[in-house]
């Protein structure tokens, strides 16, 4: 049995502008921010806690992976942040362009 599917006459498809991508690029931005801010802090404590235990005889080799990690996490963080503050720029500059 072959069924033919029509699209109901009573759907809309939602239509966004410059200023609603703006404002999702902005808090994606925003967002990412507070999470590099975060990350930031977690390596400040990490490296407090890394001297008191080389102060206690643990060898500074035991937070290489836990560094490296960090560092990743850092770069992503910072290039989706850059890559938003972008994006919001471009659709802040089409939302201008439009008053």
């Amino acid at each position: 049995m072959n069924a033919i599917v029509q699209p109901s006459a009573e759907k809309q498809v939602k239509t966004y502008d410059a200023g609603d991508l703006l404002d999702v690029y902005a808090v994606a931005h925003e967002s990412t921010e507070w999470l590099s801010t975060l990350i930031t802090q977690i390596k400040k404590e990490m490296k407090k806690t890394q001297t008191d235990l080389e102060e206690r005889g643990i060898h500074p080799a035991t937070f290489y992976t836990l560094e490296s990690l960090l560092g990743l996490t850092e770069y992503f963080a910072e290039d989706r942040a850059n890559f938003f503050d972008v994006q919001r720029e471009e659709y802040e500059k089409e939302w201008e362009a439009t008053k």
